[in-house]
Formats: C-alpha cells, structure tokens, sequence
C-alpha cells in the first residue's frame, strides 16, 4: 500500500487546496480586468449623475454657461480648449464649466472678503477691509488661470516620466506584429493604469484614427495636446519612418533609449537640487530646534548661578 493509498485525507486536502489557488487567482485576473475597463469606459462616457442636486447644476451650467452663449468660439475657443486638454480636463463640456467657475469666482468671492471684512474686521479702518476685498478679487481673477497652469506643469513632467514607458510597450506591439493603429489602440489599456492623463490622450488619438483621421495627423494633435518637446520629436520619427518606409521598431527602439537617458538625467538633475532645497527648511526649522537643545541647559544653570550670586 503506497502513501496516497494511506492518505485520502491529505489527496483530499492537496485536491483543495489547488483548485481553491485557481479560483483565487481567476478572480483576482477578473476583479483587475474589470476595474481596468471601468477606469477606461468612465472618462469616456458622461457620468452618472449620483443625485439631483448634481442633475440641476449640470442642467444650469449647460443652459447658462454654454460656451455659445458667451461668444467663445473660433481661435479662442480653440486655444482654451487646448489649455483645459493641457491640463487634464478631457470632458466635452469642460469650457461650459471653466466658464460657471471663472464667473463664480470673480462674483463669490469679493462678496466674501467683503463680508469677512464686515463681520470680522468690524475693528479695523476702512483701508483695511477694501484692500482685502481687492485681494480676493485679484485672487478671482487670476486664480483659475494660475491653477490650470500649474496642472499642466504637472502633467508635462507626469508626460515626461511615463513617456519612455509607452515607447517600450509600442517597441514590444510592433516586434510582435501589430501596426502602428493597432499596437497605440492595445498600450493605452496599459498606459492608463500608470497615467490616467496620457491613457486618455490615447483614447482621443484612437477615436480620432477611428474617426477617419490619418495616424499621422492625429499623432500631431496628440503631440500638441501634451505639449511635451519629447512627444514632438516622437512624432517626427514615425513620420520619417512612415514616408521613408524604414522599420518602425528600430526607429522607436533608439529613440526609447534616448528617452530613457533624458528621464534619468532629470531625475539626477533634481537629486543635485536637493541640497540647495534643504537649505531653508534647515535653517528655519531644524537648526533653531537643535541651537535650543544645546543652549538651554546652559542657559539654565547660568539663570541658576545668577540667581544663587543675587
């Protein structure tokens, strides 16, 4: 009699513990493909709208703040699109919105400096409470612009780090066979899970392919949504390679390596500014805490002697 003979509790345990490892791992593969497709269907479809109140501010927003409502059309409209794409916002009546918030702001927020200058600063001049409200009207007016230009600061060096990313996975799609449609449609389902910004800028490069758009054409007006210099330079190669007729794959394979080098030359470049940053936290935080410590005991015992000589 062997051992399995002897044992049918153990087969029975082996028995389950195998299938209960392939369903945990055929449902963690289903449960991530899911939330992969999810993460890419919402940015494309409009959202659900979770109550009412988010019912009637998307309804008076539409109504009252249409773009063609306030005659933003033709080289503006085109140029604050392109600003608001720069930025992240990808949603189709994203112009309508900056519009309610541009007014909302410039009209919300005088009124409150002016109604904190009247409740809370009842003490002070009258000086005082106009310049408060002077600021927060500078603060409205300058404030949107202000944030969507440092968001489009941080999505270029988001761009600018997940780029050689994309470039390896195109190297991989074209060795294996896809063209160039194909293999920028199968690494944006990738891309999005790393960027969701650049996996979206994937999407509308697809839908525009799909839209009857040459690749060509439609990777330009990706390289300008991301005003990046490297998704430029990108988009040259592949028009070489395409007019010229050279290999994809080798083109995208060299300039990958290039922008992997520029990727770890900038991470080196903001090592080397980190000393020059940790001057002042330094010298306003760390360094008084430490004189203190060392100090304090003397200053201590010299209070002491002092008090001991009196």
């Amino acid at each position: 009699m062997n051992m399995f003979e002897a044992s049918p509790v153990l087969i029975a345990l082996m028995a389950f513990a195998a299938v209960s490892g392939l369903v945990f791992v055929a449902g963690q593969y289903l449960v991530r493909e899911i939330k992969v497709q999810q993460r890419i269907a919402a940015p494309m479809r409009q959202p659900e709208s979770g109550s009412s109140l988010l019912d009637g501010l998307n309804a008076v927003v539409l109504k009252y703040f249409n773009e063609k409502r306030f005659k933003v059309e033709g080289p503006v409209r085109s140029e604050l699109r392109q600003k608001l794409l720069r930025a992240g916002f990808f949603h189709a009546n994203a112009i309508s919105y900056y519009i309610f918030w541009r007014i909302g702001l410039v009209i919300g927020l005088p009124v409150l400096g002016y109604a904190i200058a009247v409740i809370l600063l009842y003490d002070y001049g009258p000086l005082a409470k106009l310049g408060l409200v002077v600021l927060m009207t500078v603060l409205a007016i300058l404030g949107p612009d202000a944030y969507i230009a440092r968001r489009q600061r941080l999505l270029t060096d988001e761009y600018a780090t997940t780029f050689p990313d994309l470039l390896d996975l195109m190297v991989v799609c074209v060795d294996a066979g896809l063209g160039l449609e194909a293999a920028l449609d199968r690494i944006s389902r990738e891309i999005i899970k790393k960027s969701r910004a650049l996996g979206m800028n994937l999407l509308l490069l697809g839908a525009e392919n799909r839209a009857g758009r040459s690749t060509i054409d439609a990777l330009a007006s990706f390289a300008d949504r991301l005003g990046l210099d490297e998704a430029r330079a990108f988009v040259g190669t592949l028009r070489q390679s395409v007019e010229l007729g050279s290999d994809v794959g080798d083109a995208l394979r060299v300039f990958g390596d290039e922008m992997r080098d520029k990727r770890m030359l900038r991470a080196e470049e903001q090592a080397n500014k980190l000393p020059v940053k940790m001057v002042i936290p330094l010298g306003a935080f760390i360094f008084p805490v430490i004189l203190m410590v060392i100090l304090l005991p003397v200053i201590i015992k010299l209070t002491t002697v002092f008090r001991t000589m009196g």
